[in-house]
């Protein structure tokens, strides 16, 4: 007799992602989750998304049927960090692994998955996983400084899997003495069909919005309003442009700015002011319409001065067909191939300087590189993303259910 919808569903793994972030803004580790779970079989899968704050994809995930937790744990600090003595960290993390193990069997999670980085959960989701036998996997979706103290540094390295969005992230585990065999090189994935279906206005429209004019060469930054994502940067190397090239270009930096932020926004406005650029240069602040602006763009900037440890929105922009100047140091110079792109190192801004008059003066190499990026973008596709990290759900869930070692196996890299 064949099985009714219920117990169908009974049977699906409950896989808890969750998103730490807390600064107020949102970024590609919260897109690169959305686009996760709502690809995830869910015959074999059901996903549900923990946030520590409210922010636009709560809604957007619901309405996709995906369960969304919003959870607290005690104000300020997490697990053993904070100002308080030793009596009262270690009382406080006690209360966190007891908070963190209830939510975990409320809501029946197989499998734990955080997402952001190792240093992050170790100290109270991590423990809570392993009390009731529960595999933990972690996406390292920064480069973690070495902790400094011991036990955390030690924690740091108790999760089963941790998947690597690129080859960089992944010597940067290995560096923090994390076991190699643990580690599986996992590129993010762009929802590329999604993306492109996003793009609602015309060309002309979006750049007419943007008191762009028919002349004029549009340079799009998108990234949040932060020193290490490189918009002095970029504002020093228009600097260096001749006047006749400065001239023809407009340049949008698109993206927020946490509060921790402000002052660093406010350094890059007065140079902006300081440096006659206020009639090229546009601050959009955080939009919900980078697809259209990214397919308006003639040129996407990105100029992180600290490496990238993947850079979403480099492949996003290449998917849509805009010439990228990247930084040639972190995840992007894994992305983008000769032919595809040009690549720049952020700590020189002459560098910069040159790949954008090259863009500028040269319009075939300019749509040249845009008709190549798409073909190579593809590679970073979602659904290549989805297919790898559900084989790392299925090898977890087996090894858990055998209680045999987990066994790694290797997975297809770009």
């Amino acid at each position: 007799m064949r099985p009714g919808p219920k117990l169908a569903t009974t049977n699906r793994a409950r896989i808890l992602v969750i998103e730490s972030n807390e600064d107020g803004t949102v970024g590609g580790s919260h897109q690169a989750l959305f686009d996760l779970v709502v690809g995830l079989d869910k015959d074999s899968f059901e996903p549900i998304v923990l946030f520590y704050q409210h922010n636009v994809f709560v809604e957007k995930l619901r309405a996709r049927g995906i369960e969304v937790v919003l959870f607290e744990l005690s104000p300020r600090v997490k697990g053993l960090r904070g100002p308080a003595g030793l009596i009262g960290k270690a009382i406080k993390f006690g209360k966190d692994v007891v908070r963190c193990r209830r939510e975990l069997q409320r809501l029946r999670i197989k499998v734990l998955h955080m997402n952001n980085s190792p240093s992050i959960g170790n100290d109270n989701w991590l423990p809570a996983a392993r009390s009731l036998g529960i595999p933990c996997l972690v996406t390292s979706m920064g480069n973690a400084t070495r902790a400094d103290r011991l036990i955390h540094r030690w924690l740091s390295r108790q999760f089963d899997v941790y998947l690597a969005i690129s080859r960089h992230v992944a010597q940067t585990l290995r560096m923090q003495g994390v076991d190699s065999n643990r580690i599986e090189l996992i590129y993010l994935g762009v929802d590329f069909e999604s993306l492109r279906d996003r793009v609602k206005r015309p060309r002309d429209a979006v750049r007419k919005d943007l008191g762009v004019q028919p002349n004029h060469i549009l340079l799009l930054m998108v990234g949040n309003i932060r020193e290490w994502k490189g918009q002095r940067e970029v504002i020093a190397a228009l600097r260096l442009l001749p006047e006749r090239v400065r001239a023809r270009v407009r340049v949008c930096f698109a993206g927020a700015t946490a509060r921790a932020d402000a002052d660093y926004e406010s350094v890059v406005k007065s140079e902006v002011v300081r440096s006659g650029l206020e009639e090229c240069v546009s601050f959009l602040g955080a939009r919900s319409d980078v697809p259209e602006l990214l397919s308006a763009a003639d040129i996407a900037i990105h100029a992180s001065i600290s490496p990238e440890p993947f850079g979403l929105v480099v492949p996003e922009a290449m998917g849509l067909g805009c010439a990228v100047i990247a930084a040639s140091t972190g995840g992007p110079a894994e992305v983008v191939a000769p032919g595809t792109g040009l690549l720049c190192d952020p700590a020189h801004p002459e560098q910069y300087a040159r790949a954008i008059e090259h863009l500028v003066q040269d319009a075939e190499l300019r749509r040249a590189i845009g008709a190549a990026a798409p073909a190579r973008a593809a590679i970073f596709s979602i659904e290549r993303n989805i297919e790898e990290t559900s084989r790392v759900y299925h090898r977890l869930l087996a090894a858990s259910k055998s209680r045999l070692p987990l066994t790694r196996a290797k997975l297809p890299v770009a």
